[in-house]
């Protein structure tokens, strides 16, 4: 199957264990209804599902402050300005980021930051935990500026894109495939918009995103201890009582692996008769060294309130499940393990419906017992 990515905010992580927003990119596009060499899916929380998921702050969800920011399949790194750090810090701006990958699994269309003005009513909105919510919400922030790399089937919508009218070149990749653009919005009302022209980028050669994910020298989880959202302690034994255990690696500012959660729970309770468990990792309830992190584990256990969810959110040991975890640039990330701790079948990058998941499992357990093709 072709990993299909859909448009969502906040997908990408910085550096091997370094942070920052969900999976935050703009959805706000579809807002106003742009021209693009194809259409994107709409995410939402619960795709047919009356299940009320309470209400949160989209602001919440906005990527976070770092030093630098380095997005090795994007073929960009960069660092902001301080004064914009520190407007992203009080929650004047909102840092969100884009991406929409192409039909071949190794290559994007586009992949983009934003920065956006928020209110202080946009910043303490809160929206409902099912539906379009937070693409509603960050469609009426006030765009300043963007920094991005597009396919060049996309240079033509780059106006309707970024929501920007002017755009700086700053190079192309080794191909010549992609243009690396900084674009200013000059009728934001803020002086962060020279702010914004003044991000330092530097093009990097591209990872294709299939060899990004593949971790193809990792066959095994291997043994590891490790505990929950609520303590309770892990080691690779856990996986002995199931045919095939579902790792779905997560962040708890990741829409799209936030909105999958419910349709992961129905999941997990209707294929439990056929040995198929589901375990999720919260990765950034660690700093990579075995630290936990005490607030984004009380977002987890909120997250696992308000989802109703029976499987255990993990917190990544020190090892990072024996380098497994490691390189994770993008979220929701998932692989499959069987009652051996074997990692087995293909990686799979982005959320996907409740039907393509059970498709997916099916054929994987079937490849686990021998009678899959």
């Amino acid at each position: 199957m072709s990993i299909k990515f859909k448009r969502f905010y906040a997908v990408f992580l910085t550096g091997a264990l370094c942070f920052g927003s969900l999976a935050g990119c703009s959805s706000t596009d579809q807002k106003q209804g742009q021209e693009t060499s194809k259409e994107p899916e709409q995410e939402t929380a619960v795709d047919g599902d009356d299940e009320d998921l309470g209400r949160y702050k989209p602001s919440d969800f906005a990527m976070e402050v770092q030093e630098k920011y380095e997005y090795p399949y994007l073929g960009l790194s960069f660092t902001v300005p301080q004064s914009l750090l520190d407007a992203m810090e009080k929650k004047e701006a909102a840092m969100l980021n884009e991406v929409l990958a192409g039909d071949n699994d190794s290559q994007i269309d586009y992949g983009f930051f934003s920065w956006n003005l928020m209110t202080d009513e946009q910043r303490d909105a809160e929206v409902e935990g099912q539906g379009t919510g937070f693409y509603d919400w960050a469609a009426e922030l006030e765009r300043i500026g963007v920094l991005g790399v597009y396919h060049s089937d996309q240079i033509k919508n780059l106006d309707q894109l970024t929501r920007c009218s002017e755009h700086k070149e700053l190079g192309k990749s080794e191909d010549g495939v992609y243009t690396y653009y900084l674009s200013i919005n000059p009728e934001a009302d803020t002086d962060l918009t020279k702010t914004v022209s003044q991000i330092e980028a530097e093009i990097t050669k591209i990872t294709p995103l299939e060899e990004e994910n593949s971790h193809s020298d990792i066959s095994s989880l291997g043994s590891f201890s490790t505990q929950d959202i609520n303590g309770k302690a892990y080691t690779e034994k856990m996986f002995e009582e199931y045919e095939l255990t579902m790792v779905n690696v997560f962040t708890t500012w990741c829409t799209p692996c936030i909105n999958e959660i419910p349709d992961l729970q129905t999941l997990s309770e209707e294929m439990a008769d056929q040995g198929v468990a589901v375990v999720g990792v919260v990765l950034d309830a660690s700093d990579g060294m075995g630290h936990v992190i005490d607030d984004t584990v009380e977002k987890a256990r909120v997250l696992a309130e308000r989802t109703e969810v029976s499987y255990p959110f993990l917190i990544p040991d020190e090892s990072n499940l024996n380098g497994r975890l490691e390189g994770i640039d993008a979220v929701p990330e998932t692989f499959f393990v069987d009652k051996n701790g074997t990692i087995v079948g293909q990686t799979y990058s982005g959320s996907h419906s409740l039907e393509e998941w059970k498709r997916i499992v099916e054929e994987t357990l079937g490849s686990v017992k021998g009678d899959g093709q």
